[in-house]
């Protein structure tokens, strides 16, 4: 019989220790690769449509739509400088100040502002925000309106050329 000073208990030990085997505590990488593919969140079974909730992992769907998003914003610096080239101006104050800097705070800011508002959109995605929508919504939303604006800077590309 042994007695833990700290606690004062005694134990036997005798007594067979059953914790044998593979430790299931364990993570490996099929834990990582199985849950980010298939989606599994702690609170996947309570999801409720009237609650705000933070997830520690993100559907791959809205994920896509991030990364659509970021890809369309760094098409739209790219296009803002070919139609910059040709003549046209910028519209947004910010972005005409930040170009007569240099174009490197001009792509820089452009990319940073786009992945922290993705990022945002992306981490409230299950939050009512503006008590209009979802995070989700508002980010499907913007891949449209990207959708649009890059269409709309190939017509003036067009038009000018």
């Amino acid at each position: 019989m042994i007695t833990n000073q700290a606690t004062g208990f005694s134990v036997d030990s005798t007594r067979t220790d059953r914790r044998e085997g593979v430790d299931r505590r364990r993570h490996s990488w099929r834990t990582l690769t199985y849950c980010g593919l298939h989606g599994r969140g702690r609170r996947h079974q309570a999801r409720r449509h009237n609650h705000s909730y933070y997830l520690d992992r993100y559907e791959h769907g809205l994920v896509v739509v991030g990364l659509l998003v970021l890809l369309l914003s760094c098409l739209d610096a790219v296009l803002t400088l070919t139609l910059l080239d040709k003549g046209a101006y910028e519209a947004n104050y910010l972005m005409a100040q930040l170009m007569q800097v240099g174009i490197k705070p001009f792509v820089f800011t452009k990319i940073a502002v786009t992945a922290a508002g993705v990022l945002f959109l992306l981490m409230h995605a299950h939050f009512r925000l503006l008590r209009i929508t979802s995070g989700k919504r508002l980010l499907q939303g913007l891949a449209g309106i990207y959708g649009l604006l890059i269409g709309w800077e190939v017509i003036l590309l067009g038009v000018i050329e």
